[in-house]
C-alpha cells in the first residue's frame, strides 16, 4: 500500500483511494507517531491541497534520501546488479522557469490534488521570480489555461495563452501567445543560459525546468563521459534542443535524434556550426550509426525494447541513460543489461526540489 503523505516508520490513519490486484493507495489522514524527518509545511497553499509540492513536510536531507531508496528499490525489484547511488545538489537554483496553471476568474493557479479546483497562489516559492511574478500579478482574461516560460539567466519572458487572449494584462516585456497561433505556425521563443552557453527555447520545445538543473545533468554526464567515454561519434537520442550534443559532443560528429518539431527547430539554432547532423525520427525506428557514446535522455516512459535495440546497434563504449522516472529507469536497466551492458554508476540529482519527482543518471559499459 502506497500512502501519499507518509514517511517510512510513521504510524498513520489513512484513507484508501484506490485498490488494485497486487497493490493500493491511500492518503494520510492522521499522523499518530511521526519521523524524525517530518517538518512544519511552510507554504499556506500547499496545506490548501495545491498538488505542486508533494514533499514540503520532509527535511530536504531525508527527501533526497528518499529519492535514492526509490531507485535503489526499483533496481531491486528488476534484479539489476548495481552499486550504490551518488548524488548531486543543485547550485544556484533560482526555482521553476516553466510553470503551468489553470485559470480561474483571470487569475493563475495551481490544481488542487485529485481535484479540478484550484488554489490561486499569492505567492510561490518553488517558481523562479521572473515567472513567480507572472503568476500572481498576471491577469489571464477568459484564459482557460497558461505556460509561463522565463530566462532566470536573460530575463526574457513568455506566456503561451490557451483560449482567448483579450484582456490579458501582462509587464510590456512579456512575448505573448495563443495555442491556435502556435498552431498556425507562429514561432516565439526565448533564450536562457546554462552549461556554459546560451540556448534559444521555442515556446513548445522541452527544456529542464531551471537552467541549474541543466548544469547539474551536464555536469553529471560530463563526469561519466570523462571516465569511461573515448573520442568518436556521439549519439544525443531524445536530443530536444540539443543540450547534450551543443555541450558533451563539442568536438565530436553528433547524431541529434529528436522527433519533435518545434525542439528540432531550435537544435539547428543550438548546433549551427557544429558537426552535427538532426535525425528527425523516433527513436526505436532510428537506423543506427556507429557511436563510441550514446546519451539517452527519454520521456517519463523511459526507452523500451524497441529504443534499447536500436541504441545498443550503435555499440557505443559508453550508454548514459539520464530517467526521469524510477520505475522506468529500472525496466530500463534490466533491458540494457539483457542487452550486454553493465550498470557502473549512477547518481541522483535533486531536480525537482520539494517534489517526489526524481532524476537519474547512469553510466552504462558493454560487460
Amino acid at each position: 500500500m502506497f500512502v501519499e503523505g507518509a514517511l517510512p516508520g510513521e504510524t498513520v490513519t489513512a484513507e484508501i483511494t484506490r485498490v488494485d490486484k497486487r497493490w493500493s493507495r491511500g492518503r494520510v489522514v492522521v499522523v499518530s507517531e511521526p519521523s524524525p524527518d517530518r517538518i512544519a509545511v511552510g507554504c499556506s497553499h500547499q496545506l490548501e491541497g495545491c498538488g505542486g509540492c508533494d514533499l514540503l513536510h520532509v527535511e530536504s536531507g531525508a527527501a533526497i534520501r528518499m529519492k535514492q531508496a526509490m531507485v535503489v528499490d526499483q533496481l531491486v525489484r528488476a534484479e539489476v546488479d548495481a552499486p550504490a547511488p551518488g548524488l548531486r545538489d543543485l547550485d544556484d537554483d533560482q526555482g521553476r522557469t516553466t510553470v503551468r496553471a489553470a485559470v480561474v476568474d483571470g487569475r493563475a493557479g495551481y490544481r488542487i490534488r485529485a481535484s479540478n479546483d484550484i488554489v490561486v497562489p499569492d505567492e510561490c516559492g518553488a517558481v523562479d521570480p521572473l515567472a513567480e511574478e507572472l503568476l500572481v500579478d498576471g491577469r489571464f482574461g477568459d484564459a482557460e489555461e497558461v505556460q509561463i516560460r522565463v530566462g532566470n539567466r536573460t530575463g526574457e519572458r513568455l506566456v503561451v495563452i490557451t483560449g482567448s487572449d483579450f484582456e490579458v494584462e501582462l509587464p510590456d516585456d512579456v512575448a505573448i501567445v495563443t495555442d491556435t497561433q502556435l498552431a498556425a505556425g507562429k514561432r516565439s521563443w526565448i533564450h536562457e543560459e546554462a552549461a556554459g552557453r546560451r540556448w534559444r527555447l521555442s515556446a513548445r520545445s522541452f527544456f529542464q525546468n531551471r537552467p541549474a538543473g541543466v548544469d547539474a545533468l551536464v555536469a553529471e554526464v560530463q563526469e561519466m563521459v570523462d571516465e569511461y567515454g573515448t573520442e568518436g561519434p556521439l549519439v544525443d537520442a531524445y536530443a530536444g534542443i540539443g543540450i547534450f550534443g551543443g555541450t558533451i559532443g563539442a568536438g565530436r560528429t553528433v547524431h541529434a535524434i529528436e522527433r519533435g518539431r518545434d525542439s528540432i527547430a531550435d537544435a539547428r539554432v543550438n548546433l549551427a556550426g557544429a558537426d552535427a547532423k538532426i535525425v528527425k525520427a523516433d527513436v526505436a525506428r532510428w537506423r543506427p550509426s556507429p557511436a563510441h557514446i550514446v546519451i539517452a535522455d527519454p520521456a517519463r516512459e523511459g526507452l523500451g525494447k524497441g529504443a534499447v535495440k536500436a541504441l545498443v546497434r550503435a555499440e557505443p563504449n559508453l550508454l548514459v541513460l539520464a530517467s526521469c522516472d524510477p520505475g522506468s529507469f529500472g525496466r530500463d536497466a534490466k533491458l540494457l543489461e539483457n542487452a550486454g551492458y553493465t550498470l557502473q554508476r549512477y547518481t541522483v540529482i535533486d531536480m525537482f526540489p520539494g517534489t517526489s519527482h526524481v532524476e537519474t543518471v547512469a553510466a552504462f559499459t558493454p560487460a
